[in-house]
């Protein structure tokens, strides 16, 4: 009885089959710590990135076409100085003014490709392994959108932005080519190409997204909100339109 009363850190042991059971008053059970489930912050896993896509013809370049394709928009019902400045201004903004055929996804700052593809990208540390692959990161971007599959179809990169006013997406693709070639509605799904690497193509669907989307006689504000919803550069293609507009003025 004395061992038992000094002892109070241990638990007895258990009784032998038959015997009395002692109970020791002064035994308290050993309070176990709490332990929390560790938590990953880590970002989804690493995709496998597409790093090739199919080669393409180089880009054509829209500043020396830039003339060609006034002729060709005046043609196209956008005789009208107001349509026709609107349009080009977004065509100046949307072509890094007359320097780019086909949209550039040569972005290097992850916090900058989750502002601009926030639906695609939760946060910054999402956008990290695209960096410095441009197929990938257009896949990703670009998927589910306009008509797009997902990132594995490979239509994000396929259908980036092209032409003069950069239209972007299957769905535009497929409408635009059934409305410039009714004998060949396919044409720009089955060789998107066409819309970067031919001026002339470039700016037949480039004018028909612009009427058809934009629509004639509205503000280069309403304009920008059809060509980039997101409102990004409104202020430079606001300048770009009235630029262009005193330009035209002053020939006619």
């Amino acid at each position: 009885m004395i061992l038992r009363e000094l002892w109070t850190e241990k638990k007895p042991a258990a009784s032998v089959p038959g015997s009395a059971i002692v109970v020791d008053k002064n035994y308290k059970e050993p309070i176990k710590p709490v332990t929390k489930p560790v938590v990953n912050q880590a970002a989804t896993p690493v995709p496998k990135l597409a790093t090739t896509a199919k080669a393409e013809p180089a880009p054509f370049n829209p500043a020396v076409f830039k003339d060609q394709l006034i002729k060709i928009a005046r043609l196209n019902g956008l005789s009208k100085t107001a349509d026709l400045s609107s349009f080009l201004g977004q065509c100046e903004v949307e072509t890094a003014k007359w320097t780019k055929a086909a949209e550039n996804f040569k972005y290097n700052d992850p916090v900058r490709i989750y502002k601009v593809f926030t639906s695609n990208f939760p946060t910054p540390k999402h956008a990290e392994p695209y960096i410095g692959n441009q197929v990938a990161l257009a896949n990703r971007a670009l998927s589910g959108k306009n008509g797009n599959g997902n990132e594995a179809s490979g239509d994000g990169w396929k259908y980036r932005g092209r032409g003069f006013i950069h239209i972007t997406g299957r769905e535009l693709y497929a409408q635009a080519g059934a409305a410039v070639h009714p004998e060949n509605p396919s044409i720009y799904i089955n060789n998107p190409e066409l819309l970067s690497s031919n001026p002339k193509e470039a700016a037949l669907a480039s004018i028909w997204y612009f009427k058809k989307k934009v629509g004639l006689g509205k503000t280069t504000k309403q304009a920008t909100k059809t060509v980039n919803p997101a409102g990004l550069k409104g202020k430079e293609r606001s300048q770009a339109a009235q630029a262009i507009k005193q330009q035209l003025t002053k020939k006619t």
